[in-house]
């Protein structure tokens, strides 16, 4: 199937984000993002962007606020998301390098958002596909968040961190590893593959596992560590971390 991916620019496509939050993610109504949040951003700097079929039918979007850290601008993306029946079909990755050319063209070198630490897929795409680096954890970050996903767990997040022109993320977007091959990782933390399953059915372990990864992640952290790469090796996945400079980033 064919795809286009383009600004969302009518009221009907706005709209039809809003609809793809409950299908996608399953929300409570007051846990989507309404039809006035996404006008505002293609008003302020913002913008989404939306995967569409041949047919102009919407499957997939992301959004980006405008947002600072000091004097420094970056994109915060809201949300990226693709229905589950045009899932493997690379739209998301799509999706970031058309968010990635928008920030680029708008002089903008980086792009954040927030992930599940626990959700390997997602791990394995924002860190060794597109080639963001993580060094923030926020525990409980929205607190409650009723969803398919989240299970009644703290709503526990990882910073991601895309910095658009670095060496890392070029080695990713040519289809390489982003992180420099030589050297064993400073800490290695370990992550099951497959957590949705354990968050479904065996909630206390589910608990359990993440309050580990928190406490080893946010240790690690303290000693100014970073994730940069993840490793996926059958039913286990691996961050792996190294110091920020040896990643080429300065310190926060």
């Amino acid at each position: 199937m064919d795809y286009v991916i383009r600004t969302c620019e009518s009221l009907d496509e706005l709209g039809a984000c809003v609809a793809l939050q409950r299908q996608i993610w399953g929300y409570a109504e007051h846990e989507v993002y309404p039809l006035r949040l996404f006008v505002t951003l293609t008003k302020i700097g913002g913008h989404v962007l939306g995967a569409f079929t041949a047919e102009g039918e919407l499957v997939g979007f992301v959004a980006s606020l405008p947002a600072w850290h000091g004097q420094r601008r970056y994109y915060h993306s809201l949300s990226l998301g693709v229905l589950p029946a045009h899932e493997n079909r690379g739209l998301g990755r799509a999706l970031k390098l058309e968010q990635r050319t928008a920030a680029l063209r708008a002089g903008i070198d980086s792009i954040e958002w927030t992930y599940d630490p626990l959700r390997s897929k997602n791990a394995f795409f924002n860190i060794e596909r597109l080639g963001a680096v993580a060094r923030r954890y926020s525990p409980d970050h929205y607190g409650q968040v009723q969803s398919r996903f989240q299970q009644g767990l703290p709503s526990d997040r990882l910073v991601a961190e895309w910095w658009l022109k670095s060496p890392r993320v070029k080695r990713a977007l040519a289809g390489k590893s982003p992180r420099q091959p030589t050297g064993k990782p400073a800490a290695v933390v370990a992550v099951p593959a497959d957590f949705t399953l354990i968050a479904k059915t065996r909630p206390a372990e589910a608990r359990r596992l993440q309050s580990a990864v928190c406490e080893q992640l946010q240790g690690h952290f303290a000693r100014k560590l970073v994730i940069t790469g993840f490793a996926l090796d059958g039913a286990v996945g691996r961050y792996l971390l190294d110091s920020a400079r040896r990643a080429g980033l300065g310190a926060r």
